[in-house]
């Protein structure tokens, strides 16, 4: 594929694989070629290179133009392998994962850098939770769990959309009231009274709770928006803890810009980031 040309990907009208047609959007820009993501029924019969992620019911006879490219939801390597092959070369980036603007952002929270940082993962542009499980092993290795506030299960739907992940994924629990933190994972009610649901002491709790059962653990809680601003603590304010069951536990506050989805999405990219880290990046 030539610099210049339109590069065309196609999903489902099922977009769960959305931010992984965005991350080769952005590859395939930086490579100099433009790009266009449509989501459609079927796959249409097409000029000149394309791709399709995921599942179409007229696959068959469309992949057989060599031009044209299937690779099925979830796949990274067969993406990375297809845009190896038609893309021009594209300059090495390392992801950063912040709400603090620096280098090119890719996806919310997931800034792409030029050079290697103390903060930055090699990731060869790969999506964090796919990285990340390639982390685990497939049997006997650490075991995650997940406490979602503000993103509604949204950080384990990106684990489990990916096969082998109860390889790494224990469980994950949706506390977004009070009452759930307290019954399910141990959070004081001092804590809730003094610190509120969106604190840093608040997320460490979460995390305590969650590393009595885990080997690892994230907790999430924040202010994804349009509403729900108090007092020191505007839309985008999101408090998020890691760590492992005896061991090193860190826990950060963000203050994302956008949408809710572009809250929730940062924050769930922010703690891959943590755990990436605890893991050996």
């Amino acid at each position: 594929m030539n610099s210049g040309d339109l590069l065309h990907i196609f999903l489902p009208m099922r977009p769960a694989v959305l931010p992984d047609a965005q991350r080769l959007e952005a590859w395939a820009l930086r490579s100099g070629v433009r790009a266009r993501i449509e989501l459609t029924a079927v796959l249409p019969d097409i000029k000149g290179v394309a791709l399709g992620i995921g599942a179409f019911a007229n696959a068959d006879a469309w992949k057989v133009i060599p031009q044209r490219a299937l690779v099925p939801a979830g796949d990274w390597q067969g993406l990375r392998d297809w845009a190896e092959h038609f893309l021009p070369p594209c300059p090495q980036s390392f992801s950063r994962f912040t709400d603090q603007s620096q280098g090119t952002e890719i996806l919310p929270g997931e800034f792409w850098l030029q050079e290697k940082t103390p903060e930055a993962f090699d990731l060869s542009m790969a999506p964090p939770e796919w990285a990340l499980l390639q982390h685990c092993p497939k049997a006997g290795g650490p075991r995650l769990a997940l406490a979602e506030s503000c993103t509604g299960g949204g950080l384990a739907a990106r684990i489990t959309a990916l096969s082998g992940s109860s390889a790494l994924l224990q469980h994950g629990i949706v506390t977004y009231s009070n009452t759930a933190k307290r019954h399910f994972l141990g959070v004081q009610a001092k804590t809730l009274m003094r610190y509120g649901a969106v604190s840093e002491e608040t997320a460490l709790e979460m995390l305590n709770g969650l590393l009595r059962e885990a080997d690892l653990g994230a907790a999430i809680t924040g202010i994804a928006g349009p509403g729900g601003a108090v007092s020191g603590k505007p839309v985008g304010t999101v408090c998020i803890a890691w760590g492992q069951r005896n061991g090193q536990q860190q826990v950060r506050t963000c203050h994302f810009r956008g949408d809710r989805w572009n809250v929730q999405y940062a924050s769930g990219s922010v703690a891959l980031g943590g755990l990436l880290s605890l893991l050996g990046g």
